[in-house]
């Protein structure tokens, strides 16, 4: 080990011994993870930093409406331009002989079990189509998100029935929400040549749905709690109505989250509308993901909590290989590269691959993380210790943690 760097159980020991390997995470004190364990683990975190991403937009653009309705324009164009020229049919299950837009449903169901947002499709037809959730961690996030996330359904269903021969235009509608308090989010798609309902604008992608009385209403006890790909009873794995089917390696926590996929792009969209400069809004978001950082480990129960998990050994007090651990849970479950610079009492450096937290539709995930892990190291260990970006390599983050006296902090 370099002198820099503790010394730690190495993540090969017991290569070549007679025990089987585990897909999984492991803390720099050896305590070890699941898959499984890891995408749960990935999922809350990314959802609670966009929950904290959707007030900073709130703040951005107070009016409900104003903001609901740039957010799915936003989306619905860049999610329908990205399926106009890119479309995964064969992934989807979408055979050759479908048509219309109602194929778009087995878009978002492919997708919620990817995303850990378990539940079933009630209906799939050629006029209706119904999906219902049990499990959402995104609904932290709030309504307005609910009304996003189906306009960009909305999106990959036009741009899906465009690729294809001409059929039933569908109305996609989340009549109910988890975003909303309601118990299930539910999704009805409906033809409005079969089923006439007065238009509404693109915000209002709320029900009810003309055909409420069809709604097949799965009882609480009988909910689910996992995806297929981690249910016995599904064979772990994925399969929709067009037998279409993936193991558990249909996952896509490292990719795709709230924020990513639709916050920080409706904010990047602020920008480009003149509601406030590039630099306000980042100032706006380090502020608001700071706090939010800050809030995770205000209790002191916490603390506690996060340290068992980590397994830190009692020998270990307050210093920033604490966060430096948690960081390195987090870097494993979104399959993020990244290498160990230094790890002692004094301070922690790693080298992170900036590609592995950013997806296509933003290159702004790294700076969240940053913003909120900085907020984090001040509840986590205590406010003498800092964490902040400094000589990063090209297409690297290079992020220290050490104690450091700041008097405009």
């Amino acid at each position: 080990m370099s002198k820099k760097i503790d010394e730690r159980i190495p993540q090969s020991s017991g290569d070549g011994a007679y025990f089987k390997a585990y897909n999984g995470i492991q803390s720099p004190w050896n305590r070890i993870y699941s898959y499984q364990d890891a995408l749960h683990y990935a999922s809350r975190f990314e959802s609670v930093l966009s929950a904290a991403a959707t007030q900073a937009l709130r703040i951005i653009v107070p009016d409900y409406k104003e903001r609901a309705q740039m957010m799915c324009e936003e989306a619905i164009e860049r999610l329908y331009m990205t399926g106009k020229y890119y479309g995964d049919d064969d992934g989807f299950g979408i055979h050759p002989f479908m048509c219309g837009q109602y194929a778009g449903a087995l878009i978002g169901d492919k997708g919620d079990d990817a995303l850990l947002m378990c539940g079933r499709c009630q209906d799939f037809g050629t006029y209706r189509a119904e999906k219902e959730l049990d499990v959402c961690d995104w609904d932290i996030c709030g309504s307005e998100l609910c009304r996003t996330t189906t306009m960009s359904l909305q999106g990959q269903a036009k741009a899906s029935a465009e690729r294809r021969r001409k059929g039933p235009d569908i109305d996609y509608m989340m009549v109910e929400a988890k975003g909303c308090g309601d118990r299930h989010c539910r999704i009805i798609a409906e033809s409005r040549e079969k089923y006439p309902a007065p238009p509404h604008e693109l915000w209002e992608s709320f029900g009810p749905a003309v055909t409420d009385d069809m709604k097949k209403v799965t009882a609480e006890e009988d909910c689910v709690s996992e995806s297929m790909m981690f249910r016995e009873e599904c064979n772990y794995r994925f399969a929709n109505g067009t037998n279409n089917e993936t193991d558990s390696s249909n996952q896509m926590i490292n990719m795709s989250t709230g924020a990513s996929l639709y916050i920080l792009p409706a904010i990047a969209e602020t920008v480009k509308r003149g509601y406030v400069t590039r630099e306000h809004a980042d100032h706006i978001l380090k502020c608001v993901l700071e706090a939010a950082g800050k809030a995770m480990f205000g209790e002191r129960y916490a603390i506690k909590a996060c340290r068992d998990w980590l397994g830190v050994p009692d020998s270990i007090g307050e210093d920033g290989r604490i966060m430096g651990g948690l960081i390195e849970m987090l870097l494993q479950s979104l399959v993020c590269a990244y290498e160990v610079e230094a790890f002692n009492k004094d301070e922690v450096i790693y080298v992170i691959d900036r590609s592995g937290l950013e997806i296509t539709a933003t290159k702004d995930m790294p700076e969240t993380h940053l913003w909120m892990w900085g907020g984090m190291v001040k509840t986590l260990v205590n406010a003498q210790w800092s964490l902040w970006e400094e000589d990063s390599p090209a297409g690297k983050m290079r992020i220290k943690i050490a104690k450091r006296i700041d008097k405009f902090m």
